[in-house]
């Protein structure tokens, strides 16, 4: 019942089809807030039996607010369930993305509110440089700042890897 409600959130309508989303809402959970191009799209099977799938995602950081550098190879672990309705990244593709911070264990993460995190620029008249406006006139007390994820960069396997 709780797997089922947790897919149903993470599967919510996209923002464009809700209007305009809640950034301040979406920075206060985030750990990762950047715009880029996925790059590469690497399924991995589970190593052993009761372990899980995950999927890599690569992608080129254009813009940053939180956890990434401009110019950056931004490489993220997602849970294979999530793409059983299909892709849920295309390499090529550009989007503004609000994630929550990599799982301490097995360094997965997903968009803040599902498709509410996954902003397309072709969708949305939304920027980078909007939510950094948005997140400037939000009061301290209103947006907490997250901690920077401080994994060593060559744990890939872990949710963040840099190249």
């Amino acid at each position: 019942m709780i797997a089922a409600a947790l897919v149903a959130f993470l599967l919510a309508p996209s923002a464009s089809a809700q209007g305009a989303p809640d950034v301040r809402r979406l920075a206060r959970d985030a750990g990762l807030i950047f715009s880029g191009a996925v790059e590469r799209i690497e399924h991995v099977a589970p190593a052993a039996r009761g372990d899980i799938g995950v999927v890599h995602v690569t992608f080129r950081v254009s813009g940053a607010l939180r956890g990434a550098t401009p110019g950056q190879a931004l490489i993220i672990s997602e849970w294979d369930g999530l793409w059983t309705a299909g892709d849920r990244y295309r390499v090529g593709e550009n989007l503004l993305l609000f994630l929550y911070p990599p799982s301490g264990d097995l360094g997965l993460t997903t968009p803040v509110g599902g498709e509410q995190g996954r902003i397309s620029p072709a969708d949305s008249q939304l920027s980078i440089a909007d939510v950094a406006r948005q997140l400037a006139d939000a009061t301290p007390a209103a947006l907490p700042e997250k901690p920077q994820p401080t994994r060593p960069p060559q744990r890939q396997a872990h949710g963040l890897a840099q190249e």
